[in-house]
């Protein structure tokens, strides 16, 4: 809620600094009093628009402050609070908003340097304006849809499923771009079908391609390799004076002269190493003779082989190891794809199913309301549609939007036998205010603690509906901090704290003057709306409006 305001050189005032409470809070004044430069200064700190004309001294730097206290329940507000790691020790925040000579502006929180769309978020979760826009923005059929899912609490599993769905968009738009780069025909999941396809049927093995070009030299040069080997075993074993032969011999005659030198010795140890290598070494030439042979089939096989393996690492311009790689991710895209459209089939469908039952719910409850506000025959029905083609779409969910296939209109009629129509044909000016007003109330039960500005909604409405809309407003009020600009006496009356506002007089530079009034200040002001005057007869009749209000509250 928010705590206190400061503003310095904004508008027709050079400072103001204001205080606020919780519950009702009412803000009157005569026409063009300056009532709307409060919620202006809070709409423009927290993110709204910058125009000419909003700076008083065009020499000097325009300063707005609000105050806003911590409130420990709201927990998505304490989530951006940790989300920009804001220090929350003195348990309230500040928004500052700079705007220079030129209307450049720059925002800052707690001090430091923020963006507009920080801001904003903040701003989602603190504020909630009613006032002209938000008639136009409930003509729109996405905010219906948005605050159908609100009511309903289906704002999570909105969530969930436009995460999902975002996801396979965005694997579809790579398809889509890759088929464009390509000049292909084929959508890239299918081209990844084709490839894992192929490259399962060649069933590539790690190192393959080595092991064969390995195989493919013995068996290229086996009859070479088998005669040397053999040539090998008969001139180092099997000939009279062998290569063996001629080494032991030596060794046999030096050996009786090892013990009396020392190099002698050492020259023997060594070519009795030699023999043992040798023997070694015609036995591994014998398992040569025993793996390698002329076997014309199987050479045929492995350059058969290596022909496919060459082919494939040439066309994927990579070799075996990444192309393995590959093929696990191609995998991975294609059980993701199908598994996402899965997924996306069953989120949607349990949205849509869970929208129309709530839908149901909450049109007996707007109705149930709107009858309070002087409008007993009205009736609201909320239709659904599939989505227009026309809007967003991928060619595989063409009739799927990230907010589901189905697209609602609120239908209205505010008399008995009246056919109903689309709210923005159906309700007049006042009626559609009311409308929007019950939205509110309905839900600002289901929401955080917010503080939730009421600019000058009264407009066309007066007498026993005017009385009826401050006790609705006045009932938000139980549950958030409101903050309401009116020209009603009846909507006045309710208020838990009132604040008259006039322009100054008599002083160099213009200006506005707040007061916060006392029960009998309280008194003055509601005669002063009703009659123009504090007559008596205004000031009995004022009496009396705040009697039966506080027996009704």
């Amino acid at each position: 809620m928010i705590k206190s305001l400061r503003i310095e050189n904004f508008i027709i005032v050079k400072k103001l600094n204001l205080d606020f409470e919780k519950g009702l809070m009412v803000l009157t004044g005569e026409t063009g009093a300056g009532k709307s430069i409060i919620v202006g200064a809070i709409d423009v700190i927290l993110g709204g628009k910058v125009r000419s004309g909003m700076v008083f001294d065009e020499e000097k730097t325009t300063r707005l402050e609000v105050v806003f206290i911590i409130d420990k329940q709201n927990k998505k507000f304490l989530e951006l609070l940790s989300k920009y790691e804001v220090d929350i020790s003195d348990n309230e925040v500040f928004f500052t908003k700079e705007i220079y000579p030129n209307l450049k502006a720059k925002a800052f929180l707690n001090g430091r340097r923020i963006t507009n769309s920080i801001i904003k978020e903040f701003r989602e979760v603190l504020l909630d304006f009613h006032s002209q826009k938000d008639q136009q923005k409930l003509l729109d059929n996405t905010y219906q849809l948005e605050i159908l899912d609100s009511f309903g609490n289906l704002t999570l599993q909105r969530k969930e499923f436009e995460e999902k769905f975002l996801d396979v968009k965005k694997i579809i738009s790579e398809l889509q771009n890759l088929k464009e780069q390509e000049q292909e025909k084929e959508e890239k999941i299918k081209l990844y079908q084709y490839q894992v396809n192929e490259l399962e049927e060649i069933d590539l093995k790690e190192e393959e391609d080595e092991k064969l070009q390995n195989e493919l030299n013995l068996l290229t040069h086996a009859e070479e390799i088998i005669e040397q080997s053999a040539d090998i075993e008969q001139k180092v074993f099997e000939n009279e004076n062998s290569v063996y032969d001629i080494i032991n011999y030596f060794v046999v005659q030096l050996t009786k002269f090892s013990d009396d030198n020392v190099h002698i010795k050492k020259s023997v140890d060594l070519l009795q190493e030699s023999l043992t290598n040798l023997e070694e070494a015609i036995t591994e030439i014998r398992q040569v003779q025993n793996f390698v042979n002329l076997d014309k089939h199987r050479l045929k096989e492995v350059e058969s082989r290596l022909d496919t393996l060459n082919m494939i690492k040439n066309k994927y311009k990579m070799d075996i190891p990444k192309i393995l790689d590959y093929l696990k991710k191609a995998k991975r895209e294609i059980d993701f794809y199908s598994s996402g459209k899965k997924q996306i089939e069953i989120l949607e469908k349990n949205y849509s199913q869970e929208k129309k039952k709530i839908a149901l719910k909450f049109e007996k409850e707007i109705v149930q309301n709107i009858k309070k506000l002087a409008l007993p025959e009205a009736n609201l029905k909320i239709r659904f549609d599939k989505v227009n083609t026309k809007k967003e779409f991928t060619s595989d969910f063409k009739y799927l939007t990230r907010s589901g296939q189905d697209e609602i209109e609120f239908f209205f009629s505010a008399n008995r036998g009246v056919k109903m129509q689309p709210l923005k044909y159906a309700a007049s000016g006042g009626e559609f205010s009311r409308v929007l007003l019950t939205i509110k109330k309905i839900l600002s039960g289901k929401m955080d603690k917010k503080t939730i500005i009421f600019d000058e909604i009264d407009t066309g409405i007066g007498g026993n509906i005017a009385k009826l809309l401050g006790k609705f407003i006045a009932n938000i009020g139980k549950s958030h901090q409101v903050i309401c600009i009116t020209h009603l006496p009846q909507i006045a009356a309710f208020a838990d704290n009132n604040y008259a506002i006039k322009k100054r007089k008599g002083t160099k530079f213009p200006g506005i003057e707040i007061k916060r009034l006392n029960e009998k200040d309280k008194k003055e002001e509601i005669a002063r709306m009703l009659a123009g005057t504090g007559s008596k007869l205004a000031l009995k009749y004022a009496e009396e409006i705040l009697k039966k209000n506080n027996k009704e509250i």
